[in-house]
């Protein structure tokens, strides 16, 4: 099974990563709420930008190849985006996406 290092040498499977990065959107989201009252998207700041997922600065990809997979669930890593600008940021076109 594939396992990736974090900073401190220690080995997290995808399974572990995944819920880990669950629990980290959850948490972000929520904080969202409790600060500002609602999601909304940053990057156009508009709450009309839906659905409000997360998004990752430095990707997860990025984060397991360089032996810094604790970025993977790292809610500064992250911010709440719209569908619409999350897929501009990734240069994706998916019509219906689930996001973790």
């Amino acid at each position: 099974m594939n396992s990736y290092k974090d900073s401190n040498g220690k080995r997290w499977t995808q399974k572990q990563i995944e819920r880990k990065i669950t629990v980290a959107k959850a948490e972000l989201l929520e904080n969202q709420i409790q600060e500002e009252g609602y999601n909304f998207c940053v990057t156009c700041e508009s709450n009309s930008c839906k659905p409000v997922t997360c998004a990752h600065i430095i990707s997860v990809k990025e984060a397991k190849e360089t032996g810094h997979t604790e970025l993977s669930w790292d809610v500064l890593n992250m911010i709440p985006e719209g569908l619409p600008c999350h897929q501009k940021r990734d240069k994706l076109n998916i019509q219906s996406t689930k996001l973790k």
